[in-house]
């Protein structure tokens, strides 16, 4: 109980106003108003999900499945919070907390993704060891594997700790426990990315910058991880597996990329502890026959919410039985890996690959990655020039001017890292994996020339 006491402390970073005596509202409830009206969770509904640049208004973007991670989450929250109450491992008095927490971490998990999803990222990655290869600026090992390992996850951090503009230097001015919840790889850049080689679950990937580094460990000091995962994060994480496998499939049939015999085969060869599903697909799929046309997308839509249904009861299960190393932080397998649903997450997968292998998919994700590359490369060279915040008529000062000035606010008011080349190429870095798809490839063929 006193863990958990220590684990939900609404520490921040600032004093916060004091509340109206009217406000009802938990302490990550006040987190999720700060951040539903911002205009980075906006931003959400022009990024990839999984089909970049889709005109479809059914299809998917960040923004709707950054919705229903933080339904299916604080759902869970509440399964969870209810076993440790009845366990007398929580006080009563938290009840609504951890569902509230779940809520508002699952919202702004994908928050740092940049434009065209995962092609973005590697676009970012692929840019930077290749350019410090060639150029002279002077960083550290540590700040260039920063650059070299992009990934959205350690972007949505410094997000919500520095790159929203609100007030001051705070950002948001979260609490501790929901700036804790996301962060999936508690490591820096240099101890991280070991992946499958990790011998610890932290080390798989990282969870901050050098400039956010400080900060997490003040975070990790004042909730008691001691550099582990705080336990939210493993049942924030089996809600995003839950909600992306799942509903991936669902837009991949509506665009006519799966058909039944295909979604039934995959089924057939994964499912293991779940086979009764197949019994289940088969009677939804002909129940739906003369109701619409579109009736494979119905089916599909009726077998998500049987098949969410079940993960979410194996991820609920899987805690109670794992329960002491996950509050030890001792646990090193995604709760999914181990639960009873990991066979229908695994029969999505299959399917996943599937949709993604389509030819569609895949030219427009090669554009994107081509999009990203080219605005690093117009951005990038340009602050190791002495003009890049000079002003006047130079190609430099002129790019400067050209990244919003948010992030320049930032950059020159509030921004204390102390190596100026890192910053300036963090300022980059901020700019781009912050815009949309939509703005990336206007901004993109307006520098190129390619349309004015």
């Amino acid at each position: 109980m006193k863990k958990w006491e220590q684990l939900l402390q609404p520490l921040t970073f600032r004093n916060r106003t004091k509340a109206r005596e009217i406000d009802g509202r938990d302490p990550f409830e006040q987190d999720y108003g700060r951040l539903i009206s911002s205009s980075p969770i906006r931003r959400l509904q022009d990024k990839t999900q999984v089909f970049p640049l889709e005109t479809s208004d059914y299809i998917r973007t960040r923004l709707t499945h950054s919705l229903e991670v933080s339904y299916i989450g604080g759902s869970i929250g509440k399964s969870i919070e209810k076993y440790l109450i009845e366990k007398k491992e929580l006080n009563q008095d938290f009840k609504g907390q951890l569902s509230s927490l779940l809520r508002c971490s699952g919202l702004v998990h994908d928050l740092g993704n940049p434009p065209f999803g995962h092609f973005g990222e590697s676009a970012i990655k692929d840019y930077f060891k290749e350019y410090f290869e060639k150029s002279e600026v002077k960083l550290t090992k540590q700040e260039k594997a920063d650059f070299e390992n992009f990934d959205g996850n350690v972007q949505t951090f410094r997000i919500l700790r520095k790159l929203h503009f609100f007030k001051d230097e705070y950002s948001f001015n979260l609490t501790f426990p929901t700036l804790a919840s996301i962060i999936k790889y508690p490591s820096n850049s240099l101890e991280g990315n070991k992946k499958k080689e990790a011998k610890e679950i932290r080390n798989k990937k990282y969870g901050y910058y050098c400039s956010e580094e400080s900060d997490y460990q003040e975070i990790s000091k004042k909730l008691g991880l001691n550099g582990k995962r705080h336990p939210i994060v493993y049942l924030m994480e089996a809600a995003d597996d839950i909600a992306y496998c799942a509903a991936d499939i669902e837009d991949g049939v509506k665009l006519g990329i799966l058909n039944y015999e295909t979604l039934r085969r995959i089924f057939d060869e994964n499912l293991k502890a779940n086979r009764d599903l197949l019994e289940i697909l088969d009677k939804m799929h002909k129940g739906n026959d003369n109701k619409l046309s579109d009736k494979l997308s119905l089916t599909v839509q009726q077998f998500r919410v049987e098949t969410q249904g079940r993960m979410i009861e194996g991820i609920v299960d899987c805690f109670k039985k794992n329960y002491v190393k996950i509050m030890d932080g001792g646990f090193q397998y995604e709760l999914i890996d181990k639960s009873t649903g990991n066979d229908i997450r695994k029969s999505f997968e299959a399917l996943q690959t599937v949709v993604f292998d389509n030819k569609k998919i895949m030219q427009t994700e090669l554009a994107g990655w081509e999009i990203i590359y080219g605005l690093l490369d117009i951005f990038v060279p340009a602050t190791e020039s002495e003009n890049f915040k000079a002003g006047g008529n130079t190609k430099e000062a002129r790019l400067f001017k050209n990244i919003s000035s948010s992030y320049r606010y930032i950059y020159s008011e509030y921004n204390k890292y102390d190596n100026e080349a890192y910053n300036r190429i963090q300022l980059i870095v901020d700019f781009i994996a912050g815009m949309t798809d939509t703005y990336a490839l206007n901004l993109y063929r307006k520098l190129k020339g390619i349309r004015l």
